[in-house]
């Protein structure tokens, strides 16, 4: 490779290891980080603070607490983002006891714990049941000067109501606006989760009104709690009401607010079926469906239902709508269904975009037709849409992994004329892709034809590239 002018500095490297830490590859960022050391670069802070919280959020604490304890012999010091991202990290693997002690070491090295801190520090506590703790440091917060937030209330609020304590979590809700802190959107919505789970659905909508009446939007969660609650309690007629008020409001439904509804639907086709004594054996007997099981065991029926329904009460279905419903069963890979949705949508004289598209393409290539996965791609190209990397990506390492070399340089180099930045289509290609499964000549054969096309990564990119060649690599994983 021409050797560039330009060397990388440290504001480069730290702006690739914080691209690969975002998109959760750490091998791939601390390659990174051996080849800025090997080019005399010294990793700073923000190097560090950006891999410790990686780790810490893909649960790796104890390695993100051996890095954290080497940063002395590194010339390093510790600072509290370095601190806040690891006391977060115990709190989240349920070690809140060690949590505290950091916090504890972070004031002996007089590092200063900032407000971020204490709130990971307390939401940890509450989660972990100890509430007491919890409340003992916010009054720690307000002893050395630190401004408690709304965020910091609301964490103690939520978990004494799911505990229970509605007295309690008053109690503070009083204290946070005596210090002239007002509830915001989240703190309300504790109160309607509470409410709803105790079938008091009148001091629910009562909470929805004083937050209009503050000029408080009830967003996408708060909404999705009453439809929760009312279907919960059988009143699924009432929940379709609370989806109304949502759309007409200007929030967009989730996947999380159609699995509930289809939930309440499917649990009232059950209660239905064990009333009408049809089988005393079938589904109609076992327990109720959980949310998490929903797109596995969904039928088109109710799906059908559910859009009726949508149009009963007068909110009809959206491009939205079946942006959701499609990528709900492509995850589940569920193609009968999502074809059946594409027939619904065509019947109507609706046509899919890009991101209906896009979860279809990604769909059958892992339902490995690479085939058909092409032709979707084409027909998206058709309709002025740009396929993502990511489908790019399944298409080559598909069409390669069933020893269909041809086929794969077609699509990669159709992706060439694409208006993608090179350095991003050889991260996401060669290195997320086909080195990650083992396609170490493809990669190499791929990077050649980048640069025969004059579309070479630049010289940072190609760096990273040969440092995820394993050493003596003889392209025995390669067809």
């Amino acid at each position: 490779m021409v050797d560039c002018n330009l060397s990388p500095n440290l504001v480069t490297y730290n702006s690739l290891i914080q691209g690969q830490c975002k998109e959760g590859h750490l091998d791939s960022a601390f390659k990174l980080l051996t080849i800025m050391t090997e080019n005399g670069l010294a990793p700073d802070q923000w190097t560090y603070s950006m891999l410790i919280d990686t780790l810490c959020k893909q649960k790796k604490v104890d390695e993100a607490l051996g890095l954290f304890e080497s940063l002395p012999d590194k010339g390093v010091k510790t600072n509290e983002v370095i601190y806040t991202a690891l006391i977060d990290g115990y709190c989240k693997v349920e070690k809140t006891e060690l949590a505290h002690s950091l916090l504890e070491k972070m004031l002996a090295d007089n590092c200063s714990p900032n407000s971020h801190t204490y709130n990971v520090l307390i939401d940890g506590l509450c989660k972990d049941k100890k509430i007491h703790e919890a409340s003992l440091l916010l009054n720690k917060m307000a002893e050395v000067g630190l401004e408690t937030t709304v965020v910091t209330y609301t964490i103690l609020i939520d978990e004494m109501l799911k505990e229970g304590k509605l007295g309690d979590a008053q109690r503070i809700l009083d204290q946070m606006v005596s210090l002239g802190l007002q509830p915001d959107v989240c703190t309300w919505t504790t109160f309607v989760c509470t409410y709803c789970g105790q079938g008091k659905f009148e001091e629910a909508e009562d909470i929805m009104v004083k937050m209009n009446k503050e000029g408080i939007l009830p967003d996408l969660v708060a909404y999705t709690a009453l439809m929760d609650g009312y279907g919960t309690w059988g009143l699924v007629d009432h929940a379709f009401d609370v989806f109304k008020r949502m759309t007409d409001d200007g929030c967009n439904a989730s996947e999380v607010t159609y699995s509930i509804l289809f939930k309440h639907l499917l649990n009232e086709e059950r209660n239905r079926e064990k009333i009408n004594h049809i089988d005393i054996n079938s589904a109609a007997n076992q327990a109720s469906i959980h949310i998490a099981d929903v797109w596995k065991k969904l039928d088109f029926k109710t799906v059908l239902r559910l859009l009726d329904k949508m149009i009963e009460h007068d909110c009809p279905p959206t491009m939205n709508t079946f942006d959701v419903l499609i990528a709900g069963f492509c995850k589940e890979r569920r193609l009968e269904e999502v074809q059946n949705l594409f027939l619904y949508m065509n019947e109507r004289g609706l046509v899919p975009n890009e991101k209906i598209y896009t979860s279809l393409v990604n769909c059958l290539c892992k339902l490995e037709m690479y085939k058909e996965a092409l032709i979707k791609v084409d027909m998206m190209a058709d309709c002025g849409y740009q396929p993502c990397l990511e489908s790019y990506k399944l298409l080559v390492c598909g069409f390669y992994d069933k020893g269909k070399s041809e086929e794969a340089k077609k699509v990669f180099c159709s992706l060439l004329g694409c208006e993608f930045n090179h350095d991003e289509i050889a991260w996401k290609i060669l290195i997320d892709g086909l080195l990650k499964k083992g396609f170490v000549d493809r990669c190499t054969e791929l990077l050649d034809f980048m640069e025969e096309k004059n579309c070479p990564p630049n010289h940072q990119t190609y760096a990273m590239i040969i440092a995820e060649i394993p050493s003596g690599n003889d392209g025995s994983n390669d067809d």
